[in-house]
């Protein structure tokens, strides 16, 4: 019937068209036919192909058929589109059935839209920043481009924008349409969330982080009746939830999701779950204090009691299965929950360092371990020495790292956070050569960071306060004028004597190494150090010092970041106290001084006290770990000539 229709509509239409062109027509002039209007539908266009006879070569056409052809070209080229739309759809299922006949075909199949393609270009928009549109995309696409993957694809951007209450929106309705969540989906859930920093203001997320560890629970529930040899049954999702748990200081839920894991099979605990682990109990007094919870008492003992029972049964586990022996970083997260242990607690951190790393409290039985030496863990090793109160071990192993091959992790490991602990460890080693040892250290890191090992060892500012702050301590001024000339490339031979009027300011040498400014605890500790040898020329080279420098440039030094202008404002109490302490004690000698010169510290004394009172510091000595010096305010005959030395 269709077929008839379709010829009669054809040779209508051909009544009122030329033989090759339709002159003039257009949709508005009214030439369109009303026999168009009935054409709902057309297999073919062409004519159909006529009999030629014997003698008639197959390639050859008739003229007629040719003036047919070329009717039916302008015919097809003013039909509606629908119309051709449904005429190239038959004509493609036709030459489908034929295909198997031999008779070719030139139709094209409509493809459809891959969620390959849809996830493609859900990323691009996200990329782009175009996060709502590439929803309202995901949204309005044919249900036969969705499936999980894409949705976990738009989950996980949106959570890599941040935007992570829409991530569980996208959740939510990935299931309201029909799409089962995979493990994939949890472990992109906890892996996002657990971006969050300041929880203080996405406390939602919590609650919407325990929904999904119910989800995923049931999941796998489901996976173990149904499909018990899946790939997705694992435990590795869980590592980002109790990421997310120790952020919040859930220390007994941590214990509790690490408890509902089985004991062995695939939904044990893998390396990932135990690194999480350690890393969350170790650092919860942290994540406590920040939020105002003071700790219980006994409270180390019980992270590290938590810690030695995960690592036997850790240690269990391996034997069973080799796959699971611990790796570098589960080993390092270990040591750093059992380091505010006890005694017992920290014997068996040290023996994990030897074990796994090579590093050994007696030098005899220092080698190489089962993982390679890293910067991270070198620095937890070292912190366990200072919680342990090994003090001298610190430096002991800081000698065996040197000594290691690279391949192991040796001497290029080794960073300024490392100098630090040592120069620390270094400051509680009773020796009356505590100045002149930390300026060595000192020396060294620079000497490494000339020959071309990288700003990784280059001493910071912290790293010159704690030189400075050990020569304090040591009254060690020779030491810390040289650590003075390595901090600012000035000499300390042109603050020796009074400058005269017409000479010029002393200048900066240029170093190959960077200079910085000093900052109110390294001049605090230099005023300190001048003041316990209790020689007037070093009190005045130093006040030279601190005149030169300018106070301006110290109190403005750390003003961007909130802690360092927090420690400048403290430290610059201290200074102001001791400048003060200074003046007084040269205005009781004056006669060995310039009254001039004398004037000008007079002056300089009292706008320290000014600058640092505007910070809020309160000129304070308590704390931070200086006390001034006690001196005669008008000492006897044998102080005076001790002084004049």
């Amino acid at each position: 019937m269709l077929s008839r229709l379709d010829t009669a509509a054809r040779q209508n239409l051909r009544q009122h068209l030329h033989l090759n062109a339709v002159p003039n027509w257009s949709p508005s002039n009214g030439h369109r036919l009303s026999s168009l209007a009935s054409l709902s539908a057309r297999p073919s266009l062409a004519t159909p192909s006529t009999s030629s006879s014997p003698c008639t070569p197959r390639n050859s056409r008739p003229a007629s058929t040719k003036a047919a052809q070329a009717r039916d070209e302008v015919i097809e080229a003013h039909l509606p589109r629908y119309i051709r739309r449904q005429g190239l759809q038959k004509a493609a299922e036709k030459g489908k059935a034929k295909t198997g006949a031999g008779t070719p075909t030139e139709s094209k199949e409509i493809k459809l839209l891959d969620p390959y393609i849809l996830a493609k270009r859900l990323r691009a928009l996200c990329q782009a920043g175009k996060v709502d549109d590439a929803v309202a995309m995901l949204k309005n696409s044919p249900r036969d481009a969705m499936n999980t993957p894409v949705w976990n694809t738009m989950i996980w951007e949106a959570l890599k924008n941040r935007r992570f209450q829409l991530a569980y929106k996208l959740y939510v309705d990935m299931k309201r349409r029909g799409f089962s969540p995979t493990t994939r989906t949890f472990q992109t859930m906890f892996t996002g969330l657990s971006k969050i920093e300041e929880w203080s203001s996405h406390t939602q997320q919590l609650s919407n982080a325990r929904l999904l560890y119910d989800a995923f629970q049931r999941h796998i529930t489901s996976l173990k009746k149904h499909e018990p040899t899946s790939k997705d049954i694992m435990s590795t999702p869980l590592a980002a939830y109790i990421k997310i748990l120790g952020d919040n200081g859930e220390y007994d839920e941590i214990l509790d999701v690490f408890k509902s894991l089985d004991k062995d099979g695939p939904f044990s605990p893998d390396a990932t779950v135990y690194a999480a682990t350690f890393h969350a109990i170790a650092n919860m007094r942290r994540v406590l204090v920040a939020k105002g919870i003071t700790p219980p008492e006994q409270w180390e003992a019980t992270v590290a009691a938590d810690a030695r029972q995960l690592w036997t049964q850790l240690g269990k586990a391996s034997k069973q299965d080799p796959s699971k022996l611990p790796d570098a970083f589960v080993a390092t997260t270990a040591i750093s929950a059992l380091s505010r242990g006890s005694t017992e607690d920290h014997e068996l951190a040290f023996q994990i360092a030897q074990e796994y790393f090579g590093l050994s409290r007696d030098p005899s039985n220092a080698g190489v371990g089962l993982h390679p030496l890293t910067r991270a863990t070198f620095g937890t090793i070292l912190n366990l020495c200072d919680d342990a109160g090994c003090h001298s071990t610190s430096l002991q192993l800081l000698q065996q790292v040197k000594e290691r091959p690279e391949a192991h992790g040796g001497l290029s490991i080794i960073d300024r956070p490392h100098m630090e602990e040592i120069l620390k460890a270094r400051s509680k080693t009773p020796d009356s050569d505590l100045g002149n040892a930390s300026l060595g250290y000192l020396e060294w890191m620079l000497r490494r960071e000339h020959s071309g090992h990288g700003a990784h060892i280059r001493p910071a500012m912290s790293t010159y306060n704690l030189v400075l702050t050990a020569c304090w301590k040591a009254s060690d001024w020779t030491s810390a004028l040289s650590a003075f000339e390595l901090m600012t490339g000035y000499s300390p031979i042109d603050f020796i004597e009074t400058p005269s009027p017409d000479s010029a300011p002393p200048k900066p040498r240029k170093r190959t190494t960077q200079t910085l400014v000093p900052s109110a605890e390294a001049m605090s500790a230099m005023m300190r150090t001048a003041l316990s040898t209790r020689q007037l020329r070093y009190i005045q080279q130093c006040l030279r010092i601190l005149q030169h420098i300018g106070i301006d440039h110290i109190t403005t030094r750390s003003s961007q970041h909130k802690k360092e202008a927090k420690n400048n404002s403290f430290y610059g109490s201290k200074l102001a106290s001791a400048v003060t302490e200074s003046v007084q004690i040269l205005t009781t000698y004056k006669d060995e001084c310039v009254p001039a010169e004398l004037a000008k510290w007079r002056a300089f004394a009292s706008q320290c006290r000014e600058e640092f009172d505007k910070t809020g510091a309160g000129g304070g000595n308590e704390g931070g770990g200086y006390t001034p010096t006690t001196l005669d305010r008008e000492p006897s005959k044998g102080n005076k000539r001790r002084l004049r030395l």
